[in-house]
């Protein structure tokens, strides 16, 4: 039988449309709910709704992700102007070769731990025997002016850097070797002997045939597209300003190439262009700029904002050592004399007062992170008692020139009689203190290096150094435009203090083999050996790393032994940004360019977006 209750419950149902109370309705709640039992309603619905809130902020807090936004211009301080920003030409100019690097595609390239990795290439063959290598590349490459970049640019490309009419400093790269175009896409190298390290030359920009083609090899320097370039890198050219009294150009403008088959770059660029170190480091500390292409080591404190900058530390195949030409001085024609300067340098200390640190030690032509480094070789290292014991060996004893003795000389200078005249010629050159003799002859050095003050301060060095332990060392710097024709081509010199630019490969081929001495050679020193001769060939014809590694160690051993140059150092390139731009992530470089390998990392803005990953 059911209860009144159940009755009037039967009721108000038949009277209400809706079986969910409603707003108006839900304000009686409390008239039919325990005070328990509201309380435990209320709870509970507070408790669901801070659930709600803590899920979606969880949700905003673990999905929310900050990322650079493709916004903002970087702009950067370049020391030089350009001229030839095409792949025929750029390698002769930092600044040529910078913008260049961004505006051109390249078969292959350095990624930012310079390793080699495909850019235009798609798949690669090479046959058997070593001599030919097959290569396609890829099909969805556009040329900043919208055509489609093929074999045939390649073609043209290769056969103008090969062609002297068009005098490009790569042409000798490519001796013995021809292209032949199979497709559109395809094509093969032949190499008329193998050459381990081939892959590494084909790091140069792909020219636009149609663009390139109407334009005479002779005028190639003057066209107008050197500074105007058509590409199919990750930049375009936009524009460039000029200085109007002047006529140089003060600004050049890159944009982002919309349509580029790779990632995208966040970031326009700017370059701005000085005629020294100083200018470009004073647009720094004002704001002007936001980096600084290189930083010379001795000029880092000059910058003012310390700690708002990034002084990034790129290690750089390149040797720093007195390259000793026997011809020039007999003295130096005996190697343990050249074992005894070589004791006699303190390279730390160098390193670390006159570098800042930035630099670091070597003890051969093949530097320590490379496959082809062998460290048991005989090291050089700073020790004046072995320098003692070496000289003494040979009899180069101490003889002691007096002031009384530097006074006579210079009335005997005027002497009518030839002997007496060039024995006072000796004296006064070598002026008053203890020096090394033999046979009557001084030991007397001149030694030579490019005008620029970090290496006066560290030809001084050296000097110092020799000079404490009877050898008489004589400074000459040469203007930096002169030094190839005027001391090296003509090997113009006695101890040469210069660097040496390594490629990515460790052959030493061109810069030891006897086939490359003479002007037109790279082997400064003119060092002439058999045996080293028959490693180096050697090893440039297999692609075995082992066999190779096999001659370069017989090589090194001899190098380590005969002294031809005192290795020093390997510099380490400084380059500086503002702490605002992010993501530079390169540590080793071939070539002061290679510091733009992950630009498509840099970026200055950043926005928030969600992933709902």
């Amino acid at each position: 039988m059911k209860t009144q209750t159940d009755l009037d419950k039967k009721l108000v149902l038949s009277l209400s449309k809706a079986r969910i109370p409603g707003l108006r309705q839900l304000k009686y709640i409390n008239h039919y709910l325990s005070r328990k039992e509201f309380w435990l309603l209320y709870s509970s619905l507070a408790l669901l709704v801070l659930s709600a809130i803590f899920l979606v902020g969880n949700f905003y807090f673990t999905h929310l992700e900050i990322v650079p936004k493709r916004s903002g211009t970087y702009t950067e301080a370049l020391v030089g102007q350009p001229k030839y920003i095409n792949p025929l030409y750029s390698s002769i100019s930092d600044v040529d070769s910078d913008i260049s690097s961004l505006i051109f595609s390249f078969l292959f390239r350095h990624d930012s731990s310079g390793k080699l990795v495909k850019d235009l290439v798609d798949t690669y063959e090479i046959s058997e025997d070593k001599k030919v290598y097959t290569l396609s590349i890829r099909k969805d490459v556009k040329w900043h002016n919208g055509g489609d970049l093929t074999s045939n640019d390649v073609y043209f490309t290769f056969n103008a850097i090969k062609d002297a009419a068009y005098k490009s400093p790569l042409r000798s790269s490519f001796s013995g070797v021809a292209i032949e175009i199979i497709d559109d896409y395809s094509f093969r190298f032949i190499l008329a002997s193998p050459y381990a390290a081939f892959l590494e030359l084909l790091t140069f920009g792909i020219m636009p045939a149609d663009a390139w083609a109407l334009i005479p090899p002779e005028s190639a320097g003057q066209a107008g597209i050197n500074l105007k370039p058509i590409g199919s890198g990750p930049y375009r050219y936009n524009q460039f300003t000029k200085e109007e009294k002047l006529g140089t150009i003060k600004e050049y403008q890159l944009a982002v190439n919309e349509n580029y088959y790779g990632s995208l770059p966040y970031l326009n660029l700017n370059f701005k262009f000085f005629g020294n170190f100083e200018d470009s480091i004073n647009a720094f500390n004002n704001g002007e700029v936001d980096g600084i292409s290189y930083l010379p080591s001795e000029m880092i404190n000059n910058v003012e904002k310390q700690k708002s900058t990034n002084f990034f530390k790129l290690y750089l195949p390149q040797i720093t050592a007195i390259f000793i030409n026997t011809d020039k001085n007999p003295i130096l024609g005996d190697k343990v004399v050249r074992q005894a300067l070589a004791h006699a340098i303190d390279m730390n200390s160098i390193i670390n007062k006159i570098l800042n640190g930035g630099a670091y030690k070597i003890d051969g032509p093949i530097l320590p992170n490379s496959f082809a480094y062998f460290a048991d070789i005989k090291k050089y290292e700073y020790n004046k008692a072995e320098v003692e014991r070496l000289l003494e060996s040979i009899d180069w004893k101490k003889s002691v020139i007096s002031q009384e003795m530097f006074e006579k000389a210079s009335g005997d200078i005027e002497s009518n009689d030839i002997n007496t005249k060039k024995e006072a010629e000796k004296i006064l050159r070598m002026g008053v203190g203890e020096w090394r003799m033999k046979n009557k002859e001084y030991f007397l050095v001149k030694l030579t290096t490019v005008e620029r003050s970090e290496n006066q301060s560290i030809i001084e060095e050296v000097k110092s150094y020799w000079e404490e332990l009877g050898i008489k060392a004589e400074l000459e710097t040469i203007p930096a435009n002169q030094i190839q024709a005027k001391t090296i081509k003509p090997r113009e010199f006695e101890l040469l203090f210069y660097g040496q630019v390594l490629g990515a490969d460790p052959d030493p081929y061109p810069f030891w083999h006897s086939s490359q001495i003479g002007e037109q050679g790279l082997n400064i020193t003119n060092f002439n050996n058999k045996e080293v001769d028959k490693y180096l060939e050697e090893a440039r014809l297999t692609n075995d790393v082992a066999t190779r590694q096999g001659e370069y160690q017989k090589f090194q051993k001899i190098i380590a032994e005969e002294v031809p140059a005192i290795f020093m150092y390997s510099p380490l390139y400084t380059y500086a940004q503002n702490n605002k731009v992010k993501g530079f992530a390169v540590s080793d470089i071939l070539v002061p360019s290679d510091r733009f390998e992950n630009i498509f990392d840099w970026y200055i803005e950043t926005e928030k977006k969600m992933s709902w990953r």
